[in-house]
Protein backbone atom coordinates (compact mmCIF):
# COMPACT_ATOMS: atom_id res chain seq x y z
CA UNK A 1 0.00 0.00 0.00
CA UNK A 2 1.00 3.94 -0.44
CA UNK A 3 4.24 4.39 1.62
CA UNK A 4 2.53 7.46 3.44
CA UNK A 5 -0.84 5.61 4.38
CA UNK A 6 1.34 2.61 6.18
CA UNK A 7 3.94 4.99 7.71
CA UNK A 8 0.92 6.86 9.16
CA UNK A 9 -1.28 3.70 10.27
CA UNK A 10 2.30 1.80 11.34
CA UNK A 11 2.13 4.48 14.48
CA UNK A 12 -0.34 2.43 15.97
CA UNK A 13 0.96 -1.11 14.80
CA UNK A 14 4.02 -2.05 17.32
CA UNK A 15 1.77 -2.81 20.08
CA UNK A 16 -0.50 -4.49 18.25
CA UNK A 17 2.60 -6.40 16.02
CA UNK A 18 4.12 -7.47 20.28
CA UNK A 19 0.85 -9.28 20.80
CA UNK A 20 0.65 -11.09 17.80
CA UNK A 21 4.40 -12.22 18.09
CA UNK A 22 4.18 -12.72 22.22
CA UNK A 23 0.59 -14.24 22.23
CA UNK A 24 -0.86 -17.01 22.74
CA UNK A 25 0.85 -20.36 19.55
CA UNK A 26 -1.22 -22.48 19.65
CA UNK A 27 -3.73 -22.19 17.57
CA UNK A 28 -6.33 -24.61 18.09
CA UNK A 29 -8.35 -23.35 20.83
CA UNK A 30 -9.02 -19.94 18.49
CA UNK A 31 -10.62 -21.93 15.68
CA UNK A 32 -11.63 -24.82 17.30
CA UNK A 33 -15.48 -24.79 16.39
CA UNK A 34 -16.81 -27.48 14.17
CA UNK A 35 -20.38 -27.82 12.47
CA UNK A 36 -20.88 -31.57 11.26
CA UNK A 37 -23.96 -30.75 9.40
CA UNK A 38 -21.05 -29.02 6.87
CA UNK A 39 -19.26 -31.52 6.56
CA UNK A 40 -22.94 -33.63 6.02
CA UNK A 41 -23.60 -32.11 3.16
CA UNK A 42 -20.46 -31.88 1.50
CA UNK A 43 -20.10 -35.50 1.58
CA UNK A 44 -23.66 -36.06 0.07
CA UNK A 45 -22.93 -33.63 -2.56
CA UNK A 46 -19.69 -34.82 -3.77
CA UNK A 47 -20.49 -38.69 -3.63
CA UNK A 48 -23.34 -37.68 -6.19
CA UNK A 49 -21.67 -35.49 -8.38
CA UNK A 50 -18.02 -35.23 -9.89
CA UNK A 51 -19.28 -31.40 -11.31
CA UNK A 52 -21.95 -29.26 -9.98
CA UNK A 53 -23.45 -26.73 -12.00
CA UNK A 54 -22.82 -23.21 -10.65
CA UNK A 55 -24.93 -21.03 -13.10
CA UNK A 56 -28.25 -20.05 -11.76
CA UNK A 57 -29.69 -20.20 -15.35
CA UNK A 58 -29.29 -24.09 -14.57
CA UNK A 59 -31.73 -24.10 -12.03
CA UNK A 60 -34.61 -21.67 -13.14
CA UNK A 61 -37.34 -24.55 -14.56
CA UNK A 62 -36.95 -25.56 -10.61
CA UNK A 63 -36.93 -22.20 -9.09
CA UNK A 64 -40.32 -20.88 -10.99
CA UNK A 65 -42.45 -23.28 -9.46
CA UNK A 66 -40.81 -22.43 -5.78
CA UNK A 67 -43.37 -19.77 -3.78
CA UNK A 68 -41.87 -16.00 -3.92
CA UNK A 69 -40.96 -15.92 0.11
CA UNK A 70 -37.28 -17.65 1.18
CA UNK A 71 -35.83 -17.72 4.60
CA UNK A 72 -31.93 -18.18 4.67
CA UNK A 73 -30.42 -20.03 7.35
CA UNK A 74 -26.61 -20.10 7.61
CA UNK A 75 -24.52 -22.98 9.63
CA UNK A 76 -22.01 -22.63 12.26
CA UNK A 77 -18.64 -21.54 11.16
CA UNK A 78 -16.24 -24.54 10.38
CA UNK A 79 -13.28 -24.19 10.59
CA UNK A 80 -10.85 -25.56 8.61
CA UNK A 81 -7.48 -24.28 8.66
CA UNK A 82 -6.01 -24.39 11.25
CA UNK A 83 -7.49 -27.67 12.35
CA UNK A 84 -5.96 -31.02 12.87
CA UNK A 85 -7.90 -32.67 10.40
CA UNK A 86 -4.97 -31.15 7.75
CA UNK A 87 -1.96 -32.60 6.57
CA UNK A 88 1.15 -32.39 9.15
CA UNK A 89 3.24 -31.67 5.85
CA UNK A 90 1.46 -28.20 5.60
CA UNK A 91 3.52 -25.81 7.97
CA UNK A 92 1.32 -22.64 8.39
CA UNK A 93 1.70 -18.56 8.98
CA UNK A 94 -0.08 -16.71 11.74
CA UNK A 95 -2.02 -15.38 8.61
CA UNK A 96 -4.13 -17.22 6.74
CA UNK A 97 -6.57 -15.63 4.17
CA UNK A 98 -7.63 -15.09 0.68
CA UNK A 99 -9.51 -18.45 -0.16
CA UNK A 100 -10.90 -19.87 -3.06
CA UNK A 101 -13.02 -23.12 -3.14
CA UNK A 102 -14.18 -25.45 -6.02
CA UNK A 103 -15.97 -29.14 -6.89
CA UNK A 104 -14.18 -31.23 -9.61
CA UNK A 105 -14.12 -34.99 -9.61
CA UNK A 106 -16.01 -35.99 -6.59
CA UNK A 107 -13.83 -33.82 -4.67
CA UNK A 108 -13.69 -30.42 -3.28
CA UNK A 109 -10.34 -28.08 -3.35
CA UNK A 110 -9.69 -25.04 -1.28
CA UNK A 111 -6.62 -22.81 -1.99
CA UNK A 112 -5.51 -20.31 0.37
CA UNK A 113 -2.76 -17.70 0.97
CA UNK A 114 -0.27 -18.52 4.27
CA UNK A 115 2.45 -15.99 5.77
CA UNK A 116 3.55 -14.22 8.54
CA UNK A 117 1.13 -11.04 8.51
CA UNK A 118 -1.26 -10.02 5.74
CA UNK A 119 1.07 -7.96 3.88
CA UNK A 120 3.61 -8.74 2.01
CA UNK A 121 6.30 -10.83 2.45
CA UNK A 122 9.06 -13.58 0.81
CA UNK A 123 7.91 -15.68 3.19
CA UNK A 124 4.23 -16.18 2.35
CA UNK A 125 2.81 -19.01 0.17
CA UNK A 126 0.27 -20.72 -1.53
CA UNK A 127 -1.58 -24.22 -0.48
CA UNK A 128 -4.26 -26.21 -2.47
CA UNK A 129 -5.88 -28.94 -0.32
CA UNK A 130 -8.86 -31.47 -1.19
CA UNK A 131 -11.48 -33.47 0.65
CA UNK A 132 -13.85 -36.11 -0.32
CA UNK A 133 -15.76 -35.49 3.01
CA UNK A 134 -15.44 -32.10 4.28
CA UNK A 135 -13.63 -33.59 7.18
CA UNK A 136 -10.10 -35.04 6.36
CA UNK A 137 -8.14 -33.03 4.15
CA UNK A 138 -5.16 -33.95 1.79
CA UNK A 139 -2.32 -31.66 0.38
CA UNK A 140 -2.42 -30.97 -3.32
CA UNK A 141 0.03 -28.63 -4.18
CA UNK A 142 2.41 -25.57 -2.22
CA UNK A 143 3.53 -22.57 -3.67
CA UNK A 144 6.51 -20.78 -1.91
CA UNK A 145 8.30 -18.77 -4.98
CA UNK A 146 10.24 -16.04 -2.01
CA UNK A 147 8.01 -13.29 -3.08
CA UNK A 148 4.58 -12.33 -2.33
CA UNK A 149 1.76 -14.47 -3.77
CA UNK A 150 -2.06 -13.81 -3.41
CA UNK A 151 -5.73 -13.40 -4.78
CA UNK A 152 -5.82 -17.78 -5.64
CA UNK A 153 -8.54 -18.40 -7.57
CA UNK A 154 -9.71 -22.02 -8.35
CA UNK A 155 -11.70 -22.18 -11.86
CA UNK A 156 -13.25 -25.63 -13.40
CA UNK A 157 -12.79 -24.88 -17.61
CA UNK A 158 -13.45 -27.55 -20.41
CA UNK A 159 -13.58 -30.53 -17.14
CA UNK A 160 -9.95 -29.39 -15.90
CA UNK A 161 -9.23 -27.74 -12.68
CA UNK A 162 -7.30 -24.50 -13.01
CA UNK A 163 -6.01 -22.47 -10.83
CA UNK A 164 -5.41 -18.35 -10.70
CA UNK A 165 -3.21 -16.23 -8.22
CA UNK A 166 -0.95 -13.50 -8.85
CA UNK A 167 2.79 -12.71 -7.92
CA UNK A 168 3.73 -9.83 -6.16
CA UNK A 169 6.73 -8.69 -3.95
CA UNK A 170 8.49 -8.52 -0.83
CA UNK A 171 8.04 -4.79 0.34
CA UNK A 172 4.82 -5.12 2.80
CA UNK A 173 4.18 -1.29 2.30
CA UNK A 174 3.75 -1.38 -1.37
CA UNK A 175 1.10 -3.35 -3.57
CA UNK A 176 3.20 -4.28 -6.17
CA UNK A 177 1.04 -6.71 -8.47
CA UNK A 178 3.48 -8.06 -11.17
CA UNK A 179 2.70 -11.38 -13.12
CA UNK A 180 -0.53 -13.82 -13.39
CA UNK A 181 0.02 -17.05 -13.17
CA UNK A 182 -1.90 -20.45 -14.26
CA UNK A 183 -1.49 -24.26 -13.11
CA UNK A 184 -3.48 -27.33 -14.09
CA UNK A 185 -4.29 -30.23 -12.72
CA UNK A 186 -3.55 -32.90 -15.58
CA UNK A 187 -5.32 -36.33 -16.43
CA UNK A 188 -2.91 -38.01 -14.13
CA UNK A 189 -3.69 -35.92 -10.93
CA UNK A 190 -0.77 -33.90 -11.00
CA UNK A 191 -0.30 -29.83 -11.18
CA UNK A 192 1.44 -28.07 -14.22
CA UNK A 193 4.26 -25.86 -13.92
CA UNK A 194 3.25 -22.29 -13.65
CA UNK A 195 2.18 -20.19 -17.18
CA UNK A 196 1.50 -16.74 -17.57
CA UNK A 197 -1.73 -15.33 -18.39
CA UNK A 198 -3.62 -12.11 -18.69
CA UNK A 199 -0.55 -8.64 -18.89
CA UNK A 200 1.61 -7.96 -16.37
CA UNK A 201 0.20 -6.06 -13.33
CA UNK A 202 -3.14 -7.03 -14.29
CA UNK A 203 -5.07 -8.72 -11.38
CA UNK A 204 -7.80 -11.07 -12.03
CA UNK A 205 -10.76 -11.01 -9.45
CA UNK A 206 -14.09 -13.02 -10.19
CA UNK A 207 -14.37 -16.08 -12.85
CA UNK A 208 -18.01 -17.93 -13.83
CA UNK A 209 -18.89 -19.67 -16.30
CA UNK A 210 -22.50 -18.01 -17.32
CA UNK A 211 -24.68 -18.32 -20.47
CA UNK A 212 -22.16 -20.91 -22.21
CA UNK A 213 -19.17 -18.66 -21.89
CA UNK A 214 -16.20 -18.37 -18.82
CA UNK A 215 -16.11 -14.46 -17.82
CA UNK A 216 -13.19 -12.92 -15.73
CA UNK A 217 -13.29 -9.59 -14.34
CA UNK A 218 -9.94 -8.20 -13.52
CA UNK A 219 -8.06 -4.71 -12.96
CA UNK A 220 -5.07 -3.10 -13.65
CA UNK A 221 -3.43 0.70 -12.98
CA UNK A 222 -2.53 2.93 -9.78
CA UNK A 223 -4.37 0.94 -7.31
CA UNK A 224 -3.00 2.99 -3.49
CA UNK A 225 -1.16 5.19 -5.45
CA UNK A 226 -1.62 8.65 -2.84
CA UNK A 227 -1.81 11.45 -5.51
CA UNK A 228 -2.94 12.52 -8.57
CA UNK A 229 -5.57 10.99 -10.47
CA UNK A 230 -3.92 7.65 -11.85
CA UNK A 231 -7.19 5.64 -12.74
CA UNK A 232 -7.70 1.49 -12.34
CA UNK A 233 -9.12 -0.04 -15.21
CA UNK A 234 -11.43 -2.17 -14.90
CA UNK A 235 -11.97 -5.25 -17.59
CA UNK A 236 -14.29 -7.39 -18.03
CA UNK A 237 -13.19 -10.76 -20.67
CA UNK A 238 -14.15 -13.71 -21.54
CA UNK A 239 -12.00 -17.35 -22.23
CA UNK A 240 -12.69 -20.77 -23.79
CA UNK A 241 -9.51 -22.43 -22.52
CA UNK A 242 -8.69 -20.51 -19.43
CA UNK A 243 -5.31 -19.54 -21.10
CA UNK A 244 -6.13 -16.40 -23.82
CA UNK A 245 -8.62 -14.04 -22.88
CA UNK A 246 -10.60 -11.63 -25.31
CA UNK A 247 -12.85 -8.76 -24.45
CA UNK A 248 -16.30 -9.90 -23.35
CA UNK A 249 -18.10 -7.52 -25.69
CA UNK A 250 -16.74 -4.61 -28.25
CA UNK A 251 -13.78 -3.82 -26.06
CA UNK A 252 -12.78 -5.22 -22.80
CA UNK A 253 -11.94 -2.41 -20.74
CA UNK A 254 -15.78 -1.37 -19.03
CA UNK A 255 -14.69 1.58 -16.39
CA UNK A 256 -11.44 3.66 -15.94
CA UNK A 257 -11.39 5.25 -12.14
CA UNK A 258 -10.95 4.06 -8.47
CA UNK A 259 -12.92 0.48 -8.95
CA UNK A 260 -10.74 -2.73 -8.27
CA UNK A 261 -12.39 -5.57 -7.25
CA UNK A 262 -15.43 -6.25 -9.28
CA UNK A 263 -17.85 -9.21 -9.11
CA UNK A 264 -20.77 -9.72 -11.52
CA UNK A 265 -23.74 -11.37 -12.03
CA UNK A 266 -26.43 -12.38 -14.62
CA UNK A 267 -29.83 -12.04 -13.77
CA UNK A 268 -32.90 -14.24 -15.15
CA UNK A 269 -33.10 -11.96 -18.10
CA UNK A 270 -29.45 -12.22 -19.12
CA UNK A 271 -28.82 -8.15 -17.89
CA UNK A 272 -25.64 -8.28 -16.18
CA UNK A 273 -25.38 -6.56 -12.77
CA UNK A 274 -21.52 -5.94 -10.98
CA UNK A 275 -20.20 -4.14 -7.64
CA UNK A 276 -17.59 -2.46 -7.78
CA UNK A 277 -14.80 -1.52 -4.59
CA UNK A 278 -14.43 1.76 -5.17
CA UNK A 279 -11.43 2.03 -2.59
CA UNK A 280 -9.64 4.56 -4.86
CA UNK A 281 -12.29 7.51 -5.64
CA UNK A 282 -12.94 9.01 -8.64
CA UNK A 283 -15.66 11.98 -9.87
CA UNK A 284 -18.45 9.65 -8.15
CA UNK A 285 -16.50 9.63 -4.93
CA UNK A 286 -15.27 6.79 -2.51
CA UNK A 287 -17.34 3.18 -1.00
CA UNK A 288 -18.97 1.07 -3.91
CA UNK A 289 -20.02 1.42 -7.32
CA UNK A 290 -22.71 -0.67 -9.01
CA UNK A 291 -23.28 -1.42 -12.56
CA UNK A 292 -25.66 -2.06 -15.04
CA UNK A 293 -25.22 -3.74 -18.19
CA UNK A 294 -28.41 -4.60 -20.84
CA UNK A 295 -28.03 -8.14 -22.61
CA UNK A 296 -28.30 -6.12 -26.03
CA UNK A 297 -24.96 -4.23 -25.10
CA UNK A 298 -22.77 -5.91 -22.38
CA UNK A 299 -20.01 -3.46 -23.37
CA UNK A 300 -22.11 0.02 -22.06
CA UNK A 301 -21.55 -0.34 -18.44
CA UNK A 302 -24.11 2.53 -16.36
CA UNK A 303 -23.50 3.39 -12.84
CA UNK A 304 -24.65 6.04 -10.43
CA UNK A 305 -23.66 9.32 -10.61
CA UNK A 306 -22.74 8.97 -7.08
CA UNK A 307 -21.37 6.09 -5.02
CA UNK A 308 -22.38 4.48 -2.61
CA UNK A 309 -20.35 6.12 0.95
CA UNK A 310 -19.90 2.12 2.54
CA UNK A 311 -17.48 0.00 0.61
CA UNK A 312 -18.01 -3.82 0.55
CA UNK A 313 -14.65 -4.72 0.17
CA UNK A 314 -13.65 -8.25 -1.30
CA UNK A 315 -17.39 -8.10 -3.45
CA UNK A 316 -19.11 -11.98 -3.91
CA UNK A 317 -22.15 -12.00 -5.94
CA UNK A 318 -25.11 -14.92 -6.69
CA UNK A 319 -28.70 -15.64 -7.89
CA UNK A 320 -30.89 -16.85 -6.24
CA UNK A 321 -34.03 -17.03 -8.07
CA UNK A 322 -34.92 -13.50 -8.36
CA UNK A 323 -32.40 -12.11 -6.42
CA UNK A 324 -28.75 -11.12 -6.75
CA UNK A 325 -27.27 -11.50 -3.27
CA UNK A 326 -24.03 -9.42 -2.49
CA UNK A 327 -21.27 -10.94 0.02
CA UNK A 328 -18.76 -8.09 1.36
CA UNK A 329 -16.77 -6.99 4.27
CA UNK A 330 -18.54 -4.91 6.36
CA UNK A 331 -17.32 -1.88 7.69
CA UNK A 332 -18.92 -1.53 11.73
CA UNK A 333 -16.83 2.48 12.35
CA UNK A 334 -19.72 4.96 12.91
CA UNK A 335 -18.60 6.58 9.88
CA UNK A 336 -19.30 5.13 6.60
CA UNK A 337 -16.20 4.43 4.24
CA UNK A 338 -16.09 7.89 2.28
CA UNK A 339 -16.06 9.93 5.22
CA UNK A 340 -14.19 12.97 4.39
CA UNK A 341 -15.97 15.76 2.25
CA UNK A 342 -15.57 15.64 -1.50
CA UNK A 343 -14.43 18.87 -1.98
CA UNK A 344 -11.01 18.25 -0.35
CA UNK A 345 -8.18 17.55 -2.38
CA UNK A 346 -8.08 13.89 -3.65
CA UNK A 347 -5.06 13.03 -1.46
CA UNK A 348 -6.87 13.92 0.80
CA UNK A 349 -9.21 11.97 1.08
CA UNK A 350 -7.72 8.74 0.43
CA UNK A 351 -5.32 8.83 3.63
CA UNK A 352 -8.98 10.13 5.69
CA UNK A 353 -10.60 7.15 4.43
CA UNK A 354 -8.08 4.69 4.20
CA UNK A 355 -6.73 5.68 7.46
CA UNK A 356 -10.21 5.50 9.11
CA UNK A 357 -11.30 2.45 7.75
CA UNK A 358 -8.39 0.66 9.20
CA UNK A 359 -8.56 1.64 12.27
CA UNK A 360 -11.87 0.47 12.34
CA UNK A 361 -13.18 -3.05 12.79
CA UNK A 362 -14.83 -5.36 10.27
CA UNK A 363 -17.50 -8.07 9.76
CA UNK A 364 -18.84 -10.08 6.86
CA UNK A 365 -21.86 -9.49 5.87
CA UNK A 366 -24.68 -11.00 3.26
CA UNK A 367 -27.16 -7.77 1.49
CA UNK A 368 -29.39 -8.45 -1.42
CA UNK A 369 -29.05 -5.60 -4.50
CA UNK A 370 -31.86 -3.73 -4.88
CA UNK A 371 -32.52 -3.58 -9.09
CA UNK A 372 -34.77 -0.46 -8.81
CA UNK A 373 -32.83 2.03 -6.34
CA UNK A 374 -29.04 0.12 -7.65
CA UNK A 375 -28.21 -0.18 -4.10
CA UNK A 376 -27.42 -3.43 -1.58
CA UNK A 377 -29.67 -3.59 1.39
CA UNK A 378 -28.39 -5.53 4.60
CA UNK A 379 -29.94 -9.02 5.40
CA UNK A 380 -27.68 -10.05 7.82
CA UNK A 381 -24.17 -10.44 9.62
CA UNK A 382 -21.97 -13.38 8.93
CA UNK A 383 -18.99 -14.64 11.04
CA UNK A 384 -16.57 -12.07 10.71
CA UNK A 385 -14.42 -9.87 12.77
CA UNK A 386 -11.12 -7.80 13.06
CA UNK A 387 -9.26 -8.93 9.60
CA UNK A 388 -11.90 -10.65 7.40
CA UNK A 389 -13.71 -11.16 4.12
CA UNK A 390 -12.53 -12.68 0.90
CA UNK A 391 -15.66 -15.20 0.60
CA UNK A 392 -15.28 -18.11 -2.29
CA UNK A 393 -18.64 -19.94 -3.43
CA UNK A 394 -19.48 -23.23 -5.02
CA UNK A 395 -22.72 -24.41 -5.46
CA UNK A 396 -24.25 -28.08 -3.63
CA UNK A 397 -27.59 -27.47 -5.10
CA UNK A 398 -30.29 -25.61 -6.03
CA UNK A 399 -30.89 -24.43 -2.50
CA UNK A 400 -27.84 -24.74 -0.47
CA UNK A 401 -24.44 -22.82 -1.13
CA UNK A 402 -20.73 -23.46 0.70
CA UNK A 403 -19.07 -20.59 1.72
CA UNK A 404 -15.16 -20.58 2.66
CA UNK A 405 -14.22 -17.39 4.40
CA UNK A 406 -11.34 -16.13 6.61
CA UNK A 407 -11.50 -13.83 10.01
CA UNK A 408 -9.50 -13.38 12.81
CA UNK A 409 -11.11 -15.33 16.27
CA UNK A 410 -14.93 -14.73 16.39
CA UNK A 411 -14.90 -13.58 19.64
CA UNK A 412 -12.63 -10.52 19.09
CA UNK A 413 -15.45 -8.51 17.36
CA UNK A 414 -13.82 -4.69 18.29
CA UNK A 415 -10.96 -5.61 16.75
CA UNK A 416 -9.51 -3.22 14.17
CA UNK A 417 -9.36 -4.25 10.37
CA UNK A 418 -5.26 -3.71 10.75
CA UNK A 419 -5.04 -5.23 14.23
CA UNK A 420 -6.32 -8.20 12.58
CA UNK A 421 -3.88 -8.14 9.31
CA UNK A 422 -1.14 -8.48 12.02
CA UNK A 423 -2.50 -11.79 13.89
CA UNK A 424 -3.79 -14.73 13.41
CA UNK A 425 -6.42 -15.44 10.98
CA UNK A 426 -7.72 -18.77 10.17
CA UNK A 427 -10.22 -20.33 7.30
CA UNK A 428 -13.97 -21.51 7.73
CA UNK A 429 -16.72 -23.40 5.50
CA UNK A 430 -20.30 -21.78 5.96
CA UNK A 431 -23.88 -23.36 4.21
CA UNK A 432 -25.97 -21.20 3.48
CA UNK A 433 -29.37 -22.43 2.61
CA UNK A 434 -32.70 -20.99 1.13
CA UNK A 435 -36.03 -22.55 2.32
CA UNK A 436 -39.44 -22.09 1.00
CA UNK A 437 -41.26 -19.81 3.97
Amino acid sequence: MVKIYHKLVWQFAPGVMWLALCGCHSTGYLFHERDPRVSEKITRALAVHRFIPDDPAEYDVVWQHRPARTKIIISKPHWVVPSANLPRSLPLGRSNNNVSIAIHNHKLYLAFRTGRTHFASRKSGLYVISTCDGHKWDKELSIFPGHDVREPFLAVINDTLHLYYFEAGKNPFAFQPRHVKCVVMEDDGKWSTPTEVLSPGEVPWSMKKRRGAVYLSSYAGSHYRLRGKHPVKLYFKKTKNGKHFTAAACRDEVYTGGVSEADFEFDREGNLWAVGRLEDGDQTGFGTQIFFASKDNLCHWQYNDTAEPHCYMSPRLFRQGEDIYLIGRKHLGRKPFARTARHKPMARQRLRNWIGYSLSPKTTALYRINRQTRRAEWIMDLPGAGDNCFPSLVRLDENRLLLANYSSPLMHRKRTWLGGQLRRTGIYLLLIEFLDE
